[in-house]
């Protein structure tokens, strides 16, 4: 079936147009973004999961936020660790991203892995944090990446898990 005349000239258009804007970060050689990498973690964690027989983790945008802002943190003060430079706990920054009426929280974090796929394996290679990913009671996640230069690990990574009531 071929589209009427106006609506292929429309499409022809549209096709061109992309085509004349496309930048670099879109094309399929260009280094990953931040919104890449995270989404390239929770397929990576889910594939361990399967393999384990644990379901797969649904993207949590309030655990999403809370990460994001973890990592964002880490980087700005030069850390990894699950206490925040202010003090905040994986409690606080959930609760405070809206992750509310919750019945279990966990929480990975790492700092210098250079990809996705080095970040999830150095995860599984560590009793704890392997534990949190295969934890099949966990039902939600939320990942942070940030990248800065001139800090000592250059990238950060956090992982927060939930279930709620």
């Amino acid at each position: 079936m071929s589209l009427p005349r106006h609506l292929a000239a429309v499409a022809a258009l549209a096709a061109a147009a992309t085509a004349l804007t496309a930048t670099p970060a879109a094309s399929a050689t260009a280094a990953p973004t931040a919104v890449n990498r995270r989404a390239q973690v929770i397929k990576l964690t889910n594939a361990e999961r399967t393999k384990a027989g644990c379901p797969k983790l649904k993207s949590n945008a309030a655990l999403g936020k809370a990460a994001r802002r973890h990592s964002a943190d880490m980087a700005n003060h030069d850390f990894v660790g699950h206490n925040g430079s202010g003090g905040s706990t994986l409690v606080s920054r959930a609760q405070a991203a809206g992750y509310t009426g919750w019945r279990a929280l966990a929480e990975n974090v790492a700092g210098g892995q250079q990809t996705p796929k080095a970040v999830v394996k150095g995860w599984m290679n560590s009793p704890g944090h392997r534990a949190n990913i295969l934890n099949c009671s966990l039902k939600h996640i939320g990942v942070g990446y940030a990248k800065k230069s001139g800090t000592r690990y250059g990238t950060y990574w956090t992982q927060d898990f939930g279930a709620k009531l």
